[in-house]
C-alpha cells in the first residue's frame, strides 16, 4: 500500500469533513479548480492536506 492510501483522504471522506457533495468535487476535478493529490491503484481519488487546504480557500472564495 503506497503513502498516498494510507495518509490521503477519499472523495467521500472529503465531501463528509468539507460540507460540499461528491460532484461537487468530481467537478472541480473535471474543470482542473482541485486535482487530488493522486490515485489509489483501483483508481479512486486520494485527496493529500494540501488538497483540502486548497478547497476551503476555494469555498471561501466562491
Amino acid at each position: 500500500m503506497s503513502k498516498l492510501e494510507t495518509t490521503g483522504y477519499t472523495v467521500g471522506k472529503v465531501a463528509e469533513l468539507s460540507g460540499v457533495t461528491i460532484r461537487t468535487l468530481h467537478h472541480y476535478d473535471e474543470v482542473g479548480l482541485l486535482s487530488p493529490g493522486g490515485r489509489s491503484a483501483a483508481g479512486y481519488r486520494i485527496y493529500e492536506d494540501s488538497d483540502l487546504e486548497r478547497l476551503q480557500r476555494i469555498l471561501f472564495y466562491r
